[in-house]
C-alpha cells in the first residue's frame, strides 16, 4: 500500500503558467529541477527554468535558463535533467518554431516545427552548454519529431533519446504517428541508430507520450498513452518491453490503467509504480503498483483536480485543441534512497497553474 507523507509546491507564481516539472536527485543529497513557463501550455513564449532544493521540499527558482545560444524565435518545452556517474548533468528539451499561430493548428492538425535538444553541465547545473540539436532522419515534409520520455543511459556509451512523430504544416492527410527512439554509441556525440518503439500501421491508434524506465541492464519498460485517432476516446494504457537495450520491442499490450500520460517508476523490490493522469470523473493524478508490469493495484490519488481539471472550453471539437486547455498533467517520479517515492506534476489551484511534489511511502 501507498500513503502520502508530505506534499508541497515546487514553483507557484500568479500571472503565468508553470508546466511539466522534472526533479533529479544529486549525489550530495540535494535536488535540481526543471520546468517550462509560459502564458499557456501551448504558447509561443515558453522558456526553461532551473530550480534547486537542499531537501526536495523547499525550492528556489534560479530563473530562466541562459546559454550562449538563446533564440527568441523558439518556444522551449519539456526540459528533463539526468545525471551521469561522473557528476555531469544532461538536460533534454524540445523547442518549437514560433509563428503567429499557437503550437497546434486545430484546423489542419499540424504542429509547429520542433527540434530535439541536449544540454550539458559540468558544474551541477549552474551553467549549461549551448543546446546540441539532435537530428532525426525522417522526411521533413511528412513528419515532425518532438521529445517524449526521458533520456536513458543504458551503458556508459549507449544512450537512448525517445521521441514521437506527428505532421507539420502543409502536409495533406492524417499524421503518421509513432513512438520511436534515437540511440548514441558515443555518449551523445552522434545519433545514428533509430528504432520504432510502438506504431499502429492502420493509423487507428496513437501511441503518445511514451515514458520509459530501465528494469535492468537489458530490459526497458515503456508505458504509452493510447488514443483512438480522430475521437475523444482513450484505450487503456499500453506497454512495450525491450529485452535488448532498445534494439527491438514487443508489440503494445494493454494494462488495466485508464490513463493518459503514465510514468513507470521501478522499485527496489522489483515492483513498478505508475503515476498517471486520470481524466475521468473524478479527474486527477494517481499512483498504482504492479508486480507483473500488466496489472496495477493499491491505487492512491495524489492530486484531485475537482473543478479545475480544464482551463476553458475549446472553440474546436478537435481533441488535441481541447487537450491544450487541460489544467494538470505530465507526472513523474523516482524512488529515493530512503525508500520513499518522490513524485511531481503540474496542476491548477485557485486559477494559478503551477508545479508540485509529493512524497509517498510504501507499507513494509
Amino acid at each position: 500500500m501507498l500513503s502520502i507523507v508530505e506534499e508541497g509546491t515546487i514553483d507557484c507564481v500568479a500571472g503565468r503558467g508553470a508546466y511539466m516539472p522534472w526533479i533529479t536527485p544529486l549525489d550530495d543529497g540535494a535536488f535540481i529541477a526543471s520546468q517550462h513557463v509560459g502564458t499557456s501550455l501551448g504558447a509561443n513564449d515558453c522558456h526553461i527554468e532551473i530550480l534547486r532544493s537542499d531537501d526536495g521540499r523547499t525550492w528556489h527558482n534560479e530563473g530562466p535558463l541562459r546559454t550562449t545560444a538563446d533564440d527568441a524565435s523558439f518556444s522551449y518545452r519539456i526540459p528533463q535533467i539526468s545525471s551521469l556517474p561522473d557528476g555531469q548533468l544532461l538536460m533534454t528539451a524540445t523547442r518549437f518554431e514560433c509563428s503567429d499561430t499557437q503550437l497546434f493548428d486545430a484546423d489542419t492538425e499540424a504542429l509547429q516545427r520542433p527540434e530535439l535538444l541536449l544540454y550539458r553541465s559540468s558544474d551541477l547545473g549552474k551553467t549549461w552548454s549551448a543546446p546540441q540539436t539532435i537530428p532525426v532522419d525522417l522526411p521533413a515534409h511528412k513528419y515532425t519529431a518532438n521529445g517524449a520520455g526521458r533520456l536513458l543511459q543504458l551503458t556508459p556509451e549507449r544512450w537512448m533519446y525517445p521521441f514521437e512523430t506527428w505532421k507539420p504544416a502543409h502536409y495533406d492527410g492524417p499524421p503518421d504517428q509513432k513512438a520511436a527512439a534515437l540511440f548514441s554509441s558515443d555518449q551523445g556525440r552522434s545519433w545514428g541508430e533509430r528504432t520504432t518503439v510502438a506504431d499502429d500501421a492502420s493509423g487507428r491508434l496513437c501511441y503518445w507520450d511514451q515514458m520509459c524506465a530501465p528494469l535492468d541492464e537489458n530490459r526497458i519498460y515503456t508505458l504509452l498513452w493510447t488514443h483512438c485517432y480522430g475521437t475523444s476516446v482513450d484505450e487503456k494504457n499500453h506497454y512495450v518491453l525491450s529485452q535488448d537495450q532498445g534494439r527491438t520491442w514487443s508489440e503494445p499490450q494493454p494494462t488495466n490503467l485508464r490513463g493518459q500520460v503514465c510514468t513507470p517508476i521501478p522499485l527496489a523490490d522489483g515492483r513498478v509504480a505508475a503515476i498517471y493522469n486520470y481524466r475521468h470523473a473524478p479527474q486527477g493524478v494517481r499512483v498504482a503498483l504492479s508486480s507483473n508490469l500488466v496489472h496495477y493495484a493499491d491505487e492512491i490519488t495524489v492530486f484531485d483536480a475537482r473543478a479545475e481539471a480544464s482551463l476553458a472550453t475549446a472553440q474546436s471539437e478537435n481533441f488535441l485543441a481541447e487537450h491544450l486547455l487541460i489544467a494538470f498533467g505530465k507526472p513523474g517520479g523516482v524512488q529515493l534512497a530512503d525508500g520513499d517515492l518522490l513524485v511531481w506534476y503540474w496542476c491548477t489551484k485557485q486559477n494559478i497553474t503551477h508545479t508540485r511534489w509529493a512524497r509517498l511511502r510504501l507499507a513494509s
